[in-house]
């Protein structure tokens, strides 16, 4: 990609992907997640002229390695309720179903073969491996990671952020998202069933600038004393701020549709943590923190799911329960 960039009007070079295992969604994905002071941070790269996936090379690479590609690709069954949430409240000014219409049948895809999966069969293999050519696919006809990218990655991310801190090698992306999605998965659950519009105080809704700088200065200032991490942070999720103080009428009139229009809509938009769970533990992929490879703490898996949603301008269901309260 920066070859093609430094040399435009030039043929692009060919650029073949060859899979050595099912790990992640980013080998069809027109766009990279790199680290900036410390903060994970997408950019834009380009697609493979080909990608070459060999059934018995995926069997014969490590099982976690595939249970990082099974996690990652469950992220779908929640992220899609984050770019909806987004949506709604004027978050975003893009929203499509279209990668939804592509990943339609995922769930009930992995539900059947999780077995398979965790075997290590061909079959399984290739039906991994599908899910996440198409997952892949999904983000780029949009430009954007959202109909697979939400909380459960921003939970990801910060694991992998304060990793060094905590004294631990990184567990594989993918396991982390899997885990984070039954989490995410728990929150729309406690979410649908608990938010009442009528009890919202719309005044504390709106925290000023001053005291939430200095909230994630704080927060992160154990984990990187220069602030270099806290200072990114801030610079992405104050624009996020200034969004969601501008668009205070939509979510005025997202609590009065909520039960006609929104609720139903994220209801069928997000999966039950059970049923993530299932296809997780038929694989026999982490199901929790500690069953990730360096296990991690609850401590740090709790910070990361708390205070996820700092990192990015990317609204997820995260802001919407911290502003609330919930």
């Amino acid at each position: 990609y920066l070859h093609d960039q430094e040399h435009i009007g030039q043929k692009n070079i060919v650029y073949i992907c060859c899979q050595t295992a099912n790990s992640v969604t980013a080998f069809a994905a027109n766009m990279a997640v790199l680290l900036k002071d410390g903060v994970k941070r997408t950019i834009p790269s380009r697609y493979p002229t080909a990608i070459i996936a060999d059934l018995r090379v995926l069997a014969s690479a490590p099982d976690v390695m595939t249970y990082a590609g099974l996690g990652d690709c469950c992220a779908r069954f929640v992220a899609y309720g984050d770019w909806y949430l987004a949506s709604a409240l004027g978050m975003v000014n893009f929203y499509s179903e279209v990668p939804l219409a592509l990943l339609g049948n995922l769930g009930d895809v992995l539900q059947e073969h999780a077995a398979d999966i965790g075997q290590r069969s061909h079959e399984g293999e290739a039906v991994v491996a599908r899910a996440l050519l198409l997952a892949g696919i999904a983000q780029s006809i949009v430009n954007m990671s959202a109909p697979i990218s939400g909380t459960e990655h921003v939970t990801s991310h910060v694991l992998d952020m304060i990793a060094d801190h905590y004294r631990r090698g990184l567990a594989l992306h993918g396991a982390q998202v899997g885990v984070a999605t039954i989490t995410a998965a728990r929150l729309y659950q406690h979410f649908l069933d608990n938010f009442d519009p009528q009890k919202v105080d719309m005044a504390s809704c709106y925290p000023d600038d001053a005291s939430l700088q200095a909230r994630i200065q704080q927060l992160f200032a154990g984990i990187d004393p220069s602030g270099a991490m806290a200072r990114e942070c801030w610079s992405d999720y104050s624009k996020k701020l200034e969004l969601w103080r501008r668009n205070r009428s939509r979510f005025a009139q997202f609590c009065r549709d909520w039960q006609d229009v929104h609720r139903p809509t994220l209801s069928k938009l997000v999966s039950s943590p059970e049923m993530i769970q299932s296809i997780l533990a038929q694989a026999g992929a982490p199901l929790v923190p500690q069953d990730l490879e360096p296990p991690i703490s609850q401590e740090e898996y709790e910070f990361a799911v708390e205070y996820g949603h700092f990192i990015r301008v990317r609204f997820v269901l995260g802001d919407l329960l911290y502003f609330l309260g919930m």
